[in-house]
């Protein structure tokens, strides 16, 4: 093999293809059992040689995590199915609306991506919204738009959001009144742990974009230093707030029972 020809790994069993809608009943057999083809993908990538090794290791890794959180969804995806939270048929676009949608969306970011902990947590409950067992149509459609932010959204973005979901549950800010932007940020900052005003201001701008959070009173012209905020729900719109309860939501049903964590 010549030192120069690039080496992509790709399982053998997962394409492209498998993301569309109407293939769902062969994404749901991979998704069953994703891990061989990941091991079949390294096997095959290790046969190359030594001398290749080093150009390969991230990509080995990142295989490697990939078939982890494939497997890991799938088996949540199939968990809650079985407890009757998700229909067996939720990937039925005649009978759920964006149920086989946001399903390849799903495992379209996991494959692109490979998302860390924290954005996988906002798609999955995302997800849950679309396709709970109990959502009228109107709540798919609600959920789908949640699902589309988040997939926009980054770890500290998602990590803000919660910091900020914590100090509306707390009523840290005084409902009736404003802030400064400043105040807002130190109070925000101090619940994340890490104290830096940058960092939540860095951040806030992208929650604001999406209408997460209400933007500044004053201004945009105006520095930082001189904004103001309205304290009511420590910033939280409605829709900051739908989405914060929707991941609050997927954490509690979506638990393991005591039962089958005792049993695994």
């Amino acid at each position: 093999m010549p030192d120069d020809e690039s080496i992509v790994i790709k399982p053998r069993e997962f394409s492209a293809d498998l993301l569309l809608p109407e293939n769902a009943d062969e994404l749901e057999k991979f998704m069953d059992d994703p891990l061989p083809a990941i091991a079949e993908a390294i096997t095959g990538a290790m046969a190359a040689g030594p001398k290749n090794w080093m150009v390969m290791g991230g990509r080995i890794v990142q295989a490697m995590l990939k078939g982890k959180l494939f497997q890991q969804v799938s088996q949540e995806i199939k968990d809650l199915r079985e407890k009757g939270k998700i229909p067996d048929d939720f990937a039925d676009e005649k009978k759920y609306k964006y149920g086989a949608k946001s399903w390849v969306e799903l495992f379209r970011i996991i494959d692109e991506e490979t998302p860390d902990a924290d954005r996988l947590e906002a798609l999955k409950a995302m997800f849950y919204g679309v396709n709970k067992v109990s959502a009228s149509d109107g709540e798919r459609i609600v959920n789908y738009q949640l699902f589309q932010i988040a997939k926009k959204l980054t770890s500290g973005e998602l990590l803000l959001l919660r910091a900020v979901f914590e100090s509306y549950q707390n009523s840290d800010f005084n409902p009736s009144g404003s802030v400064s932007l400043q105040q807002w940020a130190t109070k925000v900052a101090n619940r994340l742990g890490h104290g830096l005003i940058a960092l939540v201001l860095k951040d806030e701008r992208a929650l604001m974009e999406h209408q997460l959070i209400s933007s500044w009173i004053n201004s945009s012209q105006l520095p930082p230093h001189e904004q103001t905020v309205w304290a009511a729900n420590a910033r939280l719109t409605d829709l900051g707030i739908r989405f914060c309860k929707a991941i609050q939501t997927y954490q509690v049903e979506a638990k393991p029972d005591s039962n089958e964590e005792n049993g695994r």
